[in-house]
């Protein structure tokens, strides 16, 4: 009799379209080494579905937590999961400062967020799933992406015969840090390949703002469409996606393997070896010797993230003003494009003898090129959406710098 019942209570719940109860999940279902993972996270059962996450900390950083990201292997469906996570360094980098994310393939996202994303690591938060439908469940900060889906990326992209992919270096971890150039050699005058008009730079410091990093895939994509070329014959553009490669699977979000602040790195007198973190020095000598070559570097670009919506803020070089145009005129081309509103107006700054240290500031003052710091869209939720405010940043860009020669 009792069979009978349950019977009928499975086919009520595939009726209504719910998760069948599986498996209870237990600790040995969690993977916090995998692509995405979370160095030094410690796991505790707490009762059915509800589980207590302590974080570890980052390299030479007890108060910086590591974000929470893991992999459970199996058993995951019919059950809805509970998170209590806390981290004991302390309150420097908060671990709940920005939205999760959990997928079943690692490349459909959904957003999941903390109970309180408190102004506090101290009491814990919160994060509380659905009743999940597969066994497979992945959980990662922001829209992550890992290391090995961006080489994927570059592998779709290098298809294009207006792709190059530079091998920079390697990380501490062995990993390649890549350098894509995005040009047009076809365009007319094709001998002037090594000479275009502008030069961009665009990269990404912190290595778990992945909204940054999506931001850039959707710059990339927009370029290498037939919208974006006209400007591919107009210019060439440079994208370094992960300068820290090794920090993804570490759930790492500012540092590399050095323990080093990954925006604090550079080192406007020059690169050195011995003064600075292994990829930082391999990035910004790399940068250099852009400088030094026939098409030398117009604007940098620093990609990041905090909350709210998008944010770039410039510092202006030589070419505004001048030879293209004030940068009110970029402001208005990203108001004109941005028909979601998620990028705000374009903001000037000044630049700060203290900047000399990071990716924003260290060029301009080096060079005295063109500095745009991008922050903000720690509040964007969707992989659609960061690629849309790449898209609206690319096709302003285009817009500006439409062209003109120097």
């Amino acid at each position: 009799m009792r069979s009978t019942h349950l019977i009928k209570l499975f086919l009520l719940l595939l009726v209504l379209g719910l998760p069948a109860r599986g498996a209870e999940l237990s600790v040995a279902d969690f993977d916090f080494n995998g692509a995405l993972g979370s160095a030094g996270a410690r796991l505790e059962k707490i009762e059915r579905n509800h589980f207590k996450v302590t974080l570890g900390a980052a390299p030479q950083h007890a108060d910086w937590s590591n974000k929470l990201q893991f992999k459970i292997k199996r058993h995951a469906k019919g059950n809805a999961l509970r998170l209590d996570v806390v981290f004991h360094g302390g309150d420097a980098y908060l671990f709940n400062e920005y939205f999760h994310s959990w997928s079943y393939d690692a490349r459909n996202w959904r957003p999941v967020y903390w109970q309180l994303r408190s102004t506090s690591s101290q009491p814990g938060d919160t994060l509380v799933f659905p009743a999940f439908t597969q066994d497979v469940v992945y959980v990662a900060h922001q829209v992550p992406m890992s290391y090995e889906e961006m080489v994927q990326l570059i592998a779709r992209w290098r298809k294009s015969p207006f792709v190059r992919v530079h091998e920079i270096g390697r990380s501490l971890g062995g990993k390649a840090i890549y350098r894509l150039i995005i040009t047009d050699a076809r365009r007319k005058g094709a001998a002037r390949f090594a000479s275009p008009r502008w030069s961009h730079y665009f990269t990404n410091q912190h290595p778990g703002e992945h909204n940054a990093q999506w931001r850039m895939v959707g710059m990339i994509d927009w370029l290498l469409s037939d919208e974006g070329r006209n400007y591919r014959r107009a210019g060439i553009c440079h994208f370094v996606l992960m300068m820290s490669p090794d920090s993804p699977a570490q759930g790492w979000y500012r540092v590399g393997a050095q323990g080093v602040d990954m925006n604090r790195s550079y080192r406007a007198a020059g690169s050195d070896r011995s003064a600075q973190a292994h990829e930082a020095y391999l990035c910004q000598k790399d940068l250099e010797q852009l400088m030094a070559s026939e098409a030398p570097l117009t604007t940098v670009w620093s990609m990041h993230t905090w909350p709210g919506i998008v944010e770039p803020i410039g510092v202006p070089g030589p070419e505004v003003g001048v030879r293209v145009g004030q940068l009110a005129e970029l402001r208005e081309a990203i108001r004109r494009h941005d028909h979601r509103q998620l990028i705000k107006p374009l903001a000037l700054r000044k630049e700060s003898p203290a900047g000399d240290t990071t990716w924003s500031d260290g060029p301009h003052a080096q060079f005295g090129i063109t500095a745009f710091l991008c922050e903000g869209g720690g509040d964007i939720y969707t992989k659609d959406d960061n690629l849309y405010t790449g898209t609206v940043l690319m096709k302003s860009i285009a817009d500006y710098y439409r062209g003109s020669d120097k």
